[in-house]
Order: C-alpha cells, then sequence, then structure tokens
C-alpha cells in the first residue's frame, strides 16, 4: 500500500507544470523503511518497486532530484497522521474504485504450495500401501519440514524394504526369518523394538530420528 502511494505521488508530481529544466528536490516522506531500502536494493525487482524506480528516472531525466527520509509511525507527525487516516478512509469506502490489484508470485507460489500439500496429504491418507513409511511420517507437511541425511540403510528402515531377515526370506533369498539372537522373526518392529542384538543401533537410530 505504502509503495502503490509512492508511485502514485511520483506520477502527480511528474503532472505538475514546471519551467523545463529548472532544478527541483523533490522529498517523499514514509513511515516504511523497507519501501526505502528496498528502492536502494539493486537486487530487489518487485514489481511495484520498479515501477517506483521508473517514476524517479523520468523525474530525474528533467532535472528533478528525489529524496526520501523515513518518519516515525504514531508519534504526532501530522502529515504521516493524514495519510494514515486517509488511507483507512479509501479501505472502508466500497465506492472506490479499485487501483491496484496485482497479486504478488510469492502469494501465488504460498497458495499453490499450500494446494499442492493438502492434496498430497488427502492422498497419502487414503493410501492402502506404505504402510511402514506411514507409521514413520504420518504427515507430509512436518516430513517436508523435516531435514533428514537419507542413506540406504535409512531408507530400508523407512520403507520396511530390505535388512531385515523376514523381508529377505519372504523373496526367498535366505532360508529363515527367524532373529540370530531369539527364536521370533526378525521383522522391522522387532528390530527396531525387541532386539536386544542391535540395540546400540536402534538406540542411536531413534536419537537422530
Amino acid at each position: 500500500m505504502e509503495q502503490l502511494a509512492i508511485a502514485k505521488a511520483l506520477d502527480l508530481i511528474h503532472d505538475i507544470d514546471i519551467a523545463e529544466n529548472t532544478p527541483r528536490t523533490i522529498g517523499i516522506y514514509t513511515d516504511n523503511r523497507i519501501t526505502i531500502d528496498s528502492i536502494k536494493n539493486a537486487n530487489n525487482h518487485k514489481y511495484l518497486i520498479e515501477e517506483i524506480r521508473k517514476r524517479i528516472f523520468n523525474l530525474e531525466s528533467t532535472n528533478r532530484t528525489v529524496e526520501f527520509s523515513w518518519v516515525k509511525v504514531h508519534v504526532g507527525i501530522y502529515g504521516n497522521e493524514l495519510a494514515d487516516r486517509l488511507a483507512k478512509d479509501a479501505a472502508c469506502n466500497k465506492e472506490i474504485a479499485v487501483t491496484f490489484d496485482r497479486i504478488p508470485k510469492s502469494t501465488l507460489y504460498s497458495a499453490l504450495e499450500e494446494e499442492a500439500t493438502q492434496k498430497w496429504q488427502e492422498e497419502w491418507e487414503k493410501c492402502r500401501k506404505a504402510a511402514v513409511t506411514n507409521h514413520f511420517f504420518q504427515n507430509v507437511r512436518d516430513r517436508i519440514n523435516l531435514s533428514i541425511s537419507v542413506n540406504s540403510n535409512f531408507t530400508a528402515t523407512a520403507t520396511g524394504h530390505g535388512k531385515t531377515r523376514a523381508y529377505l526370506h519372504r523373496f526367498e533369498i535366505i532360508g529363515s526369518a527367524t532373529c540370530p539372537y531369539k527364536k521370533k522373526d526378525q521383522t522391522l518392529d522387532h528390530t527396531l523394538n525387541k532386539c536386544i542384538l542391535h540395540k546400540t543401533q536402534t538406540d542411536l537410530f531413534k536419537e537422530n530420528f
């Protein structure tokens, strides 16, 4: 809102009838320090910032200088308080035509990411496969935000595919599913929660996970 106001103000100043090439200094006062910093930041190419730069360039080409000053908000500065009041009045006035309705790309990206994540979650909850992985990661958003160093051992554990004797025996790769330590099938649940043979490794895994 503040950036649009600056762009509109510069438009009005450009239309003021001043003798050609007569030097003038234009002071823009704003309580939005982010806008001032953004204009100075050459790496910031957001739409309104670029529009402000274009207007500044056009003014400076006619021998006018634009200077920005920051003012504190809500400290009784008349011009700043008046600008706030006019902005609120305009926001509440439904008869005023929309001046700017451009949606920032960042807003679109966030909306699309949120929609995709929700859809992913819905599909994940309906999935009847990957039960072991679902046990580890029930919430898609939590998994996205979780930083994990993925390797073959982790993948095998989180999917339940490979590494356990029960899995290898299921595909007739080995002759027995029995855990070497006890006479029970060496499933993933047994390995992680009951098997003393792998207690050190599983404790470390759980601690890091």
